[in-house]
């Protein structure tokens, strides 16, 4: 069975890489291998993937960027046999892995470079300039764009225009995609949702609450029964209206992206 190596990275800050990294790019592998993933957090500042700390999809590791031989550490990551998903924090610690990347050639070993992005311009201009510094160093490599926390109030090509362009020519604005081969012209759009925030604050991913088997009924009806506290009652209520909106998220974006991202990598 084929062990995919994904790398997600924008050296813009705040576009919701850890999110990307562990509420799709890591359940997708894991429902692909059946089997947790190798997980490496590249962040000397940030610990976002340790929030989720109940999370069985994953073999979680933190890799310090400062004071290490970064591209030795790459070379042992990217051998290893397994699914590995790289969620690399922003600004100069992208520009670290990149760099080890390029001189190792390490960057030949990876499947698919993801690369996330909201409506900001500056999150279009770095989202640009990571293709074509990866594609540089490896013309064949995979690309995926994720348009993250869509409005789902708002016209995507309203919100998303200085990526997809001015839909109705009024503007003349030029989207990021143009500037892009048309074969790495590949999306997939995450919506903003509280269901994402609150499975992480459950120490699980979406998908994983989406999927769980534990009768939350009968949970409920026992805390009651057994004259609970009224938060624990309350919690669980909470929790069995999340996954309601867990499996709702998991239907409409994740298993449409989890097919562009079949497309990607089994053709």
């Amino acid at each position: 069975m084929k062990k995919y190596k994904v790398a997600v990275l924008n050296t813009k800050g705040g576009v919701g890489k850890s999110t990307v990294s562990m509420q799709l790019i890591a359940p997708y592998l894991y429902q692909k291998n059946r089997s947790p993933i190798s997980y490496f957090e590249f962040d000397d500042e940030n610990e976002d993937a340790t929030t989720f700390d109940k999370c069985s999809l994953v073999w979680l590791e933190k890799v310090n960027v400062l004071g290490v031989d970064l591209r030795e550490q790459l070379r042992d990551i990217l051998l290893l046999e397994n699914s590995i998903c790289m969620d690399v924090g922003a600004n100069k610690t992208t520009i670290y892995i990149l760099e080890a990347l390029f001189d190792s050639g390490m960057v030949h070993a990876l499947d698919l470079v993801v690369i996330p992005l909201m409506d900001g311009e500056v999150d279009a201009a770095s989202a640009l300039d990571i293709y074509h510094r990866v594609k540089k160093q490896n013309p064949d490599l995979k690309i995926l764009f994720v348009l993250n926390r869509w409005n789902e109030n708002r016209e995507l090509e309203s919100q998303f225009d200085l990526f997809l362009g001015d839909k109705y020519g009024f503007f003349d604005t030029k989207g990021v995609i143009n500037y892009i081969d048309e074969k790495d012209r590949n999306y997939v759009v995450l919506a903003d949702s509280d269901a994402i925030k609150y499975s992480r604050g459950f120490g699980e991913t979406l998908w994983e609450l989406s999927n769980e088997e534990d009768n939350i009924d009968n949970e409920l009806r026992r805390a009651i029964k057994e004259g609970a506290s009224k938060e624990e009652i309350k919690k669980i209520s909470f929790k069995r209206a999340l996954k309601k909106d867990c499996i709702e998220y998991r239907e409409k974006f994740l298993k449409q992206a989890f097919k562009k991202l079949d497309h990607l990598l089994l053709n």
